[in-house]
């Protein structure tokens, strides 16, 4: 099965103010990280109403380390889901 390559962009409201947490795969190039540029200024601009400006919204990016056998578990019952 091949490796997915997808990055998540999330909104973390938590202090202050919000941030942009940008996790890409392992080994994503720099260059590659780049050309999310355009879908970030699209999320600040919606969240801040300025296109050319990250508006003051902190913008983390992390690359996401292999995870292997991920369960969820539902906290109300306690099962796997």
């Amino acid at each position: 099965m091949a490796k997915e390559r997808v990055a998540e962009i999330q909104l973390v409201r938590d202090g202050v103010q919000p941030v942009l947490k940008v996790t890409v795969p392992k080994g994503t190039t720099l260059s590659d990280t780049l050309k999310l540029q355009p879908q970030l200024s699209d999320i600040l601009g919606k969240l801040k109403g300025c296109l050319p400006c990250n508006s003051g919204v902190p913008i983390w990016f992390q690359e996401r380390e292999e995870i292997e056998n991920l369960v969820k578990i539902d906290l109300g019952t306690m099962k796997r889901m």
